[in-house]
């Protein structure tokens, strides 16, 4: 702002106060034996010229905009004292000329007075007009006195009335200089400002080592990273009994399949060596027992859901987007964090791109990857792809429900919580015991199937890059006469493809999804009635 000519008064003052001790703190750096800290100082030493010339041209407290007036001090110039003299003290200085004149007339009943019709002028009674001396000039005749005019009393008169506007005018000049001055230290002041942000970097690093326990991490040309007892640095703040983990990725171990129960501590666990990560390559201690992070060129992350319905986004259009983005641009040297992807659409749909993106990333890009995951089924990612290995947040289930350890452990988790989590998280016991109902079923028919379910990873589910997969049409079911359901649904799902959506006002959106409504349920009676 002052190299651009806009700076303000109290922002110049702030500047005038800051210099000083700026300068002393920058004198007492200069020596150390650390060139880093020497090299701050020796930056934020200045010249003390530049604020002993803002402590002689700005008054102590100056106003917010120069408009504003009283910004330059009356010291810092004559003609601006004069004016300022005339502009504030015009009271005093009539009453000044009144003693003169009553003096040199022998007048008592002369006064020195001032009006907005009349200007300034001296005013004297009927009785002792004839006593004014020759140089007073008529100006005036009422009733009961004579009002008159010198040549001094018009050039005070002529003073006083533009004192403020010359004032205003010579303050904006003189400040304007003063500004213009400070301009030419402008490379000075942006390497002290530059120095005295590094030094504050530094000192909230040191800070927060040496408050919250943190050490200092290696740096290694060996690609991958290795934490021991890592923490993230806000969570543990905010908890009292933290629990520190591990972590660790190189070569022939660049994925880790992150799976355990919602709340376990998935995502505080990815986030927290992120930071880790993140704090290393800004040259802080981290908070971890120790560490070493090899070369890391960018972090790419998927967590979270969200959705951007102002460009008509879903949640799951949001993550296929972002994850796009990621195998595009990562590189074998990028952290990559993936929490959860897939689940905002069906279960196949949402396992299938899953397994899809982690085959991606361990095999094409070879990224270091945290994949958190709800899909158990990706775990047997582990025993296909060498570079692939399973971790997972350790949980327990007692009479009193379930116990988060937020310790993560070697190996794909046992089973999954959730009916327990919402049990936790105060859904009604009916709800609960209905959902075990379910669970029990579901998880009884898909014992009675697995030997007719298809192995997601088996050799033809993964084919080679440039291979062409084509079904066997001896493999092809046998086709049975459709029902009239069946057609239906063929019908809607037809109609539900060729809207048009995006053209569409929201009004006969709504009617159209009503009518589709009213369509599924007929079509869910069709099927009882089959």
């Amino acid at each position: 702002r002052v190299s651009l000519g806009t700076v303000r008064p109290r922002e110049l003052a702030s500047l005038r106060d800051t210099l000083p001790t700026l300068s002393a703190l920058g004198a007492s750096l200069a020596d150390s034996p650390l060139d880093l800290i020497a090299g701050i100082g020796r930056s934020m030493t200045l010249n003390s010229e530049i604020w002993e010339r803002l402590e002689q041209s700005l008054v102590p407290e100056p106003p917010g905009m120069l408009r504003d007036g009283d910004t330059i001090a009356s010291s810092c110039s004559p003609e601006l004292a004069e004016l300022r003299h005339f502009r504030d003290d015009t009271s005093r200085i009539l009453l000044e000329m009144e003693e003169r004149e009553r003096a040199a007339t022998g007048i008592n009943t002369l006064r020195v007075q001032y009006n907005k019709v009349s200007g300034f002028y001296i005013e004297v009674t009927k009785g002792a007009a004839d006593q004014v001396p020759m140089h007073y000039q008529r100006r005036q005749t009422l009733k009961n006195c004579e009002r008159f005019i010198t040549p001094e009393l018009k050039s005070i008169e002529d003073r006083a009335l533009s004192s403020k506007e010359r004032s205003a005018a010579l303050e904006k000049e003189l400040y304007d200089k003063l500004v213009a001055e400070t301009a030419e230290h402008t490379p000075e002041l942006l390497a002290a400002a530059k120095a005295a942000a590094q030094l504050d970097v530094l000192c909230a690093f040191a800070r927060h080592a040496a408050e919250n326990r943190w050490h200092r991490p290696k740096l290694s040309s060996r690609p991958g990273l290795d934490i021991r007892k890592g923490r993230h640095p806000v969570v543990e703040t905010a908890i009292e009994n933290y629990v520190p983990n591990d972590c660790r990725l190189e070569d022939g171990r660049r994925m880790l399949i992150v799976t355990g129960p919602k709340m376990g501590g998935k995502s505080t666990y990815m986030r927290s060596v992120a930071l880790i990560v993140l704090l290393t390559w800004a040259g802080s201690f981290v908070p971890a027992a120790a560490a070493e992070i090899g070369p890391i060129d960018r972090m790419h992350t998927r967590i979270g859901a969200s959705d951007d319905l102002a460009h008509g986004r879903s949640t799951f259009m949001v993550e296929m987007t972002e994850a796009a983005f990621i195998l595009s641009h990562a590189t074998d040297r990028s952290l990559v964090l993936m929490d959860e992807i897939g689940r905002g659409t069906s279960t196949f749909d949402g396992l299938s791109l899953a397994a899809a993106i982690a085959q991606e990333l361990v095999q094409k890009t070879r990224s270091f990857t945290l994949f958190a995951t709800h899909y158990f089924e990706l775990t047997r990612l582990a025993q296909e792809l060498r570079e692939v290995a399973n971790v997972h947040v350790a949980a327990a289930q007692g009479s009193a429900g379930i116990v988060f350890k937020h310790e993560i452990k070697e190996g794909p988790a046992s089973k999954s919580y959730g009916i327990a989590v919402a049990q936790l998280a105060g859904v009604p016991a009916p709800v609960v015991r209905r959902a075990r109902g379910f669970l029990a079923k579901l998880e009884a028919q898909a014992n009675a199937q697995t030997s007719s379910l298809p192995d997601l990873f088996a050799e033809p589910m993964l084919p080679a890059e440039n291979d062409a997969w084509e079904p066997d049409p001896l493999d092809a079911p046998l086709q049975s006469e459709p029902s009239p359901a069946d057609l239906a649904r063929k019908s809607l799902t037809h109609d539900l493809l060729q809207a048009d959506v995006d053209n569409m006002t929201p009004k006969a959106a709504m009617e159209l999804l009503y009518a589709f409504r009213e369509r599924a349920a007929g079509i869910e009676s069709l099927e009882k009635s089959e």
